[in-house]
């Protein structure tokens, strides 16, 4: 199976702006790519990284470079995932035994940061790249062996909103994210300063590391993120915790 990610840098005034990883993920792991495990990613500095788990491999990869992510399940009890830059393969990057995956369906998957990215899964009547022999594009693979992910609400009346209340350090956070866990087709979105810090992490790193004795920078920084995603969340039809004192 294979898929090709082109990518572009927007503006950004931050030191080091631009992120991208590709690769794939279960239909139920979280949107943070290679930060959990049966959750593997490339990112652009160089790294792959599962489970958050961050080693090197293959090469950088910034503008303009494309890269093709592939899997292939047609070597024997192992499932072997690889990426090509443009068109240089990169070696094995995963090989992850069948008997683990349970016959799960892996799912392409994307992180950005201030990056646009265009990807081709065999739509477009011209690849980026030559693609190797024996592999074939998603898009080209009959419906019938294709495993469709979760389906969000199909309304907005059919949308849940949760709202946490309490008093600080009162446990809102640990049952919003054990609900969320126990209640996986509900793929509930956690909206809070909390989930948005811990998803500010450096190479699997939480930030908090980092900004010692500047607290109040980060907290600033988050609560304008939260306000941008309420914003955003009131435009989308999906299942919200709303985990905010």
């Amino acid at each position: 199976v294979n898929e090709e990610i082109s990518v572009k840098h927007l503006p950004s005034t931050e030191p080091d702006p631009h992120v991208v990883r590709v690769g794939w993920s279960l239909d139920s792991c979280s949107t943070q790519l290679g930060e959990e495990p049966f959750s593997y990613g490339y990112g652009g500095t160089g790294k792959k990284s599962t489970n958050c788990k961050f080693e090197n491999y293959g090469e950088t990869f910034a503008e303009n470079d494309v890269i093709a992510c592939l899997v292939d399940f047609e070597c024997g009890e192992e499932v072997e995932m690889s990426f090509m830059k443009n068109g240089k393969w990169l070696g094995v990057a995963y090989r992850v035994r069948k008997e683990l995956l349970g016959g799960r369906a892996l799912f392409p998957h994307v992180l950005v940061k201030n990056c646009a990215i265009e990807f081709n899964f065999g739509q477009r009547e011209d690849t980026y790249f030559s693609v190797p022999p024996g592999f074939t594009f998603i898009q080209h693979l009959p419906v019938a062996e294709r495993v469709r992910g979760t389906l969000g609400p199909k309304s907005k009346a059919e949308c849940e909103i949760l709202m946490m209340v309490g008093l600080p350090a009162a446990g809102k956070t640990t049952w919003a994210v054990k609900h969320a866990a126990a209640n996986p087709s509900k793929k509930y979105n956690i909206l809070g300063t909390n989930a948005i810090m811990d998803k500010m992490r450096v190479m699997g790193l939480r930030r908090q590391r980092n900004y010692a004795g500047r607290w109040d920078v980060l907290i600033q920084q988050a609560t304008q993120c939260l306000n941008r995603l309420i914003q955003i969340a009131a435009r989308k039809k999906r299942n919200y915790i709303l985990d905010q004192v």
